[in-house]
């Protein structure tokens, strides 16, 4: 019986000690192999080997804990303080926030960037320089390898003239695919004898072609999708300007401040694929689906529920000094669709909600503490982590902009 135990505790000694350790594997295959199991049992795991417990037991950014490939969050911070971006995962764990700045340091001019845009497990940054830029990174944020990211150059012409403004980008990407295409929006303002005419137009970037661009000027009889506006509403519905790829929807727009007489809270963005928009004034929060029904796109509302609830739980969560409870104006700001959610982020004061619109449930996933009275919004960026995410052998592209026109 000694010499079986004894034998026995050689072999567990044999194997704690084993030089066979996840070092041995590549990345890809490790990615690979732990994609396959289920993570919250991978990390329940009994492991006798110490570099696996070590890997498993790790919290960190490139950790285990973050291979699911439906790992969602998304990226916030404040407009005027600068602040860094930071990540705050939802589902399945919320345990965890990232700031942006540690997980791009290995970038050049990583100081400098800026984040334009996200989509399937990459990011956009552009480096600032004036009112230009001078390059644009994309990026997989959670590798920190040199093939995770590709440097878009700017030649001079982008450097913008004094009547040209840039007001939007977007990142289209796909799922399992290296290949990805970059928008850029711009307003053009020609002086003529009857005062400012303004052009908006956008240029292309595809990966799959290389360096070719285009561009094309937007119609004319939509109104400015790109930036802050009224937005025009037909029944309720908004007119969006979207982008589709392989039947999924990218919308081109950023928040509204404002509409209705300033009282109206709006926003446009998508989820699992299609189109959506919310808008929320005094007493209710409305959402509305971009659906295809007998041939045609139409709007149909979605989600209809009344703002008191969700104020009256948030007041209850943070409760304030009797003395100030009549004092504070609360108020509702849409900040994003998740795009593989049916979920909805809420801002209220300087927190941040999730409101899932299949259930009405409403979950307090991340923010500051105080009180917000000037009615200021979260930068906001949805993101769903994927390691796998990958950018093709490239790893520069070169963007030109046509001169302006007299």
């Amino acid at each position: 019986m000694a010499a079986m135990a004894n034998s026995s505790k050689t072999k567990r000694r044999r194997v704690s000690h084993s030089k066979d350790s996840k070092y041995s594997l590549p990345d890809e295959l490790l990615v690979q192999t732990l994609a396959l199991l289920p993570v919250k049992s991978a990390l329940r795991f009994r492991c006798v080997s110490r570099k696996w417990l070590a890997l498993l037991s790790d919290r960190g950014p490139y950790s285990v804990r973050y291979l699911c490939p439906t790992m969602c969050g998304f990226f916030y911070r404040r407009h005027h303080l600068g602040q860094p971006w930071r990540y705050a995962p939802i589902h399945p764990y919320r345990d965890h926030h990232f700031d942006l700045n540690v997980l791009t340091a290995h970038l050049p001019d990583h100081r400098n960037l800026t984040l334009l845009d996200s989509c399937n497990g990459l990011l956009l940054l552009g480096c600032r320089e004036g009112r230009s830029y001078k390059s644009m990174i994309i990026c997989n944020p959670f590798r920190n390898e040199e093939t995770d990211w590709v440097t878009l150059h700017m030649n001079a012409s982008f450097k913008l003239p004094p009547l040209r403004e840039f007001v939007a980008s977007k990142l289209v990407s796909h799922r399992a695919s290296p290949y990805f295409k970059c928008f850029f929006f711009f307003e053009d303002f020609n002086l003529n004898e009857l005062g400012v005419r303004s052009v908006f137009w956008y240029t292309k970037l595809s990966s799959d072609i290389g360096q070719s661009h285009y561009t094309d000027n937007l119609p004319q009889q939509l109104p400015p999708q790109f930036d802050i506006y009224d937005v025009s509403f037909v029944d309720r519905c908004p007119q969006l300007c979207i982008i589709s790829e392989d039947e999924t929807d990218h919308v081109i727009c950023v928040a509204l401040n404002r509409s209705w007489e300033g009282r109206v809270r709006s926003l446009m963005g998508v989820s699992r694929g299609l189109a959506h928009f919310a808008f929320c004034d005094e007493h209710e929060l409305h959402i509305w689906v971009l659906v295809k029904e007998d041939g045609k796109r139409v709007w149909k509302p979605k989600h209809i529920c009344s703002s008191h609830p969700l104020i009256k739980q948030h007041k209850e969560s943070h409760r304030r000094r009797k003395h100030e409870g009549n004092e504070r104006v609360y108020s509702i700001f849409p900040l994003g669709f998740h795009p593989d959610l049916d979920v909805i982020f809420l801002q209220i004061e300087w927190r941040i909600y999730s409101l899932h619109l299949g259930s009405g449930s409403l979950d307090e996933v991340a923010g500051e503490r105080g009180a917000n009275p000037e009615g200021e919004m979260f930068l906001f960026h949805p993101f769903t982590m994927d390691p796998s995410a990958s950018l093709g052998e490239r790893r520069e592209y070169h963007m030109e902009l046509p001169d302006m026109n007299p």
